[in-house]
């Protein structure tokens, strides 16, 4: 009888103590602005011939599409399969059936292969040009989509904007560019470049972003004309667009098939949101004093706030009016989704002399509420780039929430928010 008490009354401890709380594990990933842009290097990142060859040329085509490489020994393994991932997605984007169009092939013994190396910042050549030719993949330069916009260079592809037909598409803000950086948006002319018969691809991964090589980078360097570019990402880096498979299949002379790209962050996404639109789904929540703001342009009190969007400076971004909400907080909801690895990525305008904080929380039914990445004070005048891998053991909902300090000039401002499985590509 003793002993049967004993057992109930340790049942009985047991089955009161409090579940482990589950643990959420967060790794940050280093960003670096503008990685292409490498002081010395035609439009930040092309690596010029003394004699040079273009895209028109076809001698400069890797001949049966065949691109034979060289990998350094000085990357990490990490970063070495990340390069070879980028090519076995290109190879895989632009085949037809089991036909490739372009295939990716380690050197043994050919002379004309591209030497990839971990040197300063990110640039290749146009083209093929004969012998071990350097390419680049500095720090910065390590997510895949960056390595894919240098391969593509390598292929034979100038930047998009520097199309001879781009002033029907974008602005220019020469005003807004240093004079030694003027050349970088020089202008191709149809002798030494052919657009294949293509449309202007706002959404293309050789495309700049709205801020490359800007003197201020609170203001763009270049912007969509009016009535383009709606809801579409400059400078893009995540994936090839559609129109980036179909300009290799056409200069490699191959058979047209896009029905398979690769769209990794859409087809993953919980969140995918440039506030172009809407709040993507996201809700206000009760704890808030006031609500998150979709906006364009410049915020209502100059020096606090971006003065554009980021994603291709003539659309939306949420922010946080200061003036009038002293000491208040502003919080909003994403939907809740299972538990399992995710990244975070977002771009902050954080810039006044009166800034309170910013965080992105985690919270859930089995998870109290606690921070995932906090921002404090003042920081750059301009769009500031965070990735962050998170591993969340229970269902969970995330909040982006800024608390507002003690003065007008503290608006708090995000732009391109994305939520999705896996780790930050």
């Amino acid at each position: 009888m003793k002993l049967c008490l004993l057992l109930v009354f340790i049942i009985g401890l047991v089955a009161g103590r409090p579940e482990p709380e589950p643990q959420i594990s967060v790794e940050e990933i280093e960003t670096v602005d503008d990685p292409e842009v490498t002081e010395g290097y035609f439009e930040g990142d092309i690596e010029l011939p003394k004699f040079r060859n273009a895209i028109r040329n076809l001698n400069s085509r890797w001949p049966n599409g065949i691109v034979y490489y060289r990998i350094s020994s000085a990357f990490p393994s990490s970063t070495h399969a990340t390069i070879v991932e980028a090519m076995r997605e290109i190879e895989s984007n632009t085949k037809h059936g089991s036909t490739y169009c372009v295939r990716y092939v380690e050197r043994t013994t050919q002379h004309d292969y591209i030497y990839i190396q971990k040197n300063t910042g990110c640039h290749s050549k146009i083209g093929r040009h004969g012998g071990a030719q350097e390419l680049s993949i500095g720090t910065g330069c390590e997510r895949k989509g960056t390595i894919m916009h240098e391969l593509n260079h390598a292929l034979g592809f100038w930047h998009e904007q520097s199309r001879y037909d781009r002033d029907s598409y974008v602005t220019i803000h020469t005003d807004n560019i240093d004079s030694k950086y003027l050349h970088d948006f020089a202008k191709h002319t149809t002798s030494d470049m052919t657009v294949l018969g293509t449309h202007y691809d706002f959404g293309s991964i050789m495309h700049y972003g709205p801020y490359t090589f800007a003197k201020d980078k609170s203001h763009p360097s270049i912007s969509p004309k009016p009535g383009q570019a709606h809801g579409v990402t400059m400078g893009q880096r995540l994936a090839m667009s559609t129109q980036d498979v179909s300009l290799i299949q056409k200069l490699y002379g191959c058979s047209a098939d896009t029905s398979h790209i690769t769209h990794p962050a859409s087809a993953q996404s919980v969140v995918h949101c440039s506030f172009d639109s809407s709040l993507c789904g996201m809700t206000s929540d009760s704890q808030s004093n006031f609500q998150w703001t979709r906006k364009s342009g410049s915020t209502s009190t100059s020096h606090t706030g971006p003065n554009a969007d980021h994603t291709n400076s003539a659309g939306y971004y949420i922010y946080a009016e200061a003036n009038g909400h002293h000491h208040e907080k502003a919080r909003l909801l994403t939907k809740t989704t299972s538990a399992g690895h995710y990244c975070v990525e977002f771009y902050l305008f954080q810039y006044g002399s009166q800034e309170g904080s910013f965080q992105v929380l985690t919270a859930g039914s089995r998870i109290r509420e606690q921070s995932v990445k906090t921002v404090t004070g003042s920081h750059s005048n301009y769009w500031v780039h965070y990735r962050i891998n998170i591993n969340v053991p229970a269902d969970f909902h995330l909040i982006l929430q800024a608390t507002v300090s003690s003065g007008d000039l503290g608006d708090i401002a995000i732009d391109d928010f994305n939520l999705y499985h896996g780790r930050c590509l």
